[in-house]
């Protein structure tokens, strides 16, 4: 039985984040305005009657699922298949810098980032399945309980909501968080529709 209401947190930023460098699996831990609004996050969140709380494993989304998970005296339950896309090649560098070193892959990149494969990373096909197994190891972790909540990264939340709200992974970008922010959605019948943001 799928959790009734699943509640998607992006998390709070990093210095990286700060000077716009791509992040991918590289795994620097919340600057100070990262941890605020993960704090921010535990507060909004500490009315809600939360069961599980899940995170990916790089530092960043472990150090705010943390935060949260305080307030609700929670366990985290961490996995490897949330994980941001690792971006290989590119990871470290900014996008003025991977534009003027990588053209031709960044422009094919940007037209079908689910097809093009950045050298020694991952293209978005290979998040997308690894999220799609990660939906269903926390669906059978979580079955029966009503409430959870997941910790990740932009990329992969944006397609897990691909997944959950039944839209074409394409259309992945209708779906843009920033750090620290959340989404909320509800069950309805096989698919999710977005409660509020």
């Amino acid at each position: 039985m799928l959790p009734e209401k699943v509640i998607l947190v992006r998390h709070g930023e990093t210095s990286w984040n700060q000077d716009g460098k791509f992040l991918g699996h590289s795994n620097p831990g919340l600057n100070e305005r990262g941890i605020s609004q993960a704090r921010a996050v535990a507060g909004l969140l500490f009315s809600e009657d939360i069961d599980l709380i899940f995170s990916s494993d790089l530092r960043r989304a472990i150090e705010t699922s943390q935060i949260i998970a305080r307030t609700h005296k929670l366990p985290v339950i961490v996995t490897p298949f949330l994980r941001e896309i690792n971006f290989g090649v590119w990871e470290g560098l900014t996008f003025v810098e991977i534009e003027k070193h990588y053209p031709v892959l960044l422009s094919k990149w940007m037209k079908d980032p689910f097809k093009v494969r950045i050298p020694r990373g991952e293209t978005a096909e290979d998040v997308r399945y690894r999220v799609i197994e990660a939906w269903n190891f926390l669906a059978l972790k979580a079955s029966g309980e009503k409430t959870v909540v997941i910790v990740a990264h932009g990329g992969p939340l944006r397609l897990l909501l691909c997944y959950l709200t039944g839209v074409d992974k394409s259309r992945q970008w209708d779906f843009n968080l920033g750090h620290g922010e959340v989404v909320t959605l509800k069950k309805s019948g096989k698919n999710y529709f977005v409660l509020k943001k």
